[in-house]
């Protein structure tokens, strides 16, 4: 019998913390900056898999202090 192998359509900030390889901290910068825009499941935020995808395709191509020069 095969076993069903479920996509993964939301993360919870632990997980997309882990996910895109930044801190927590990071991930609520973002949020508190609007850059990352999480849905809520009552008082938890979520971040949804096509949010997860707009706000890393966002994401510069180099570093501020390359963008800056």
């Amino acid at each position: 019998m095969t076993v069903p192998t479920l996509t993964k359509l939301a993360y919870s900030l632990d997980e997309f913390a882990v996910a895109v390889s930044l801190s927590k901290a990071q991930v609520r910068k973002h949020m508190a900056a609007g850059d990352l825009v999480p849905s809520y499941s009552g008082t938890k935020p979520i971040v949804t898999l096509e949010e997860a995808r707009r706000f890393l395709e966002s994401l510069p191509a180099e570093p501020k202090s390359a963008i800056a020069s």
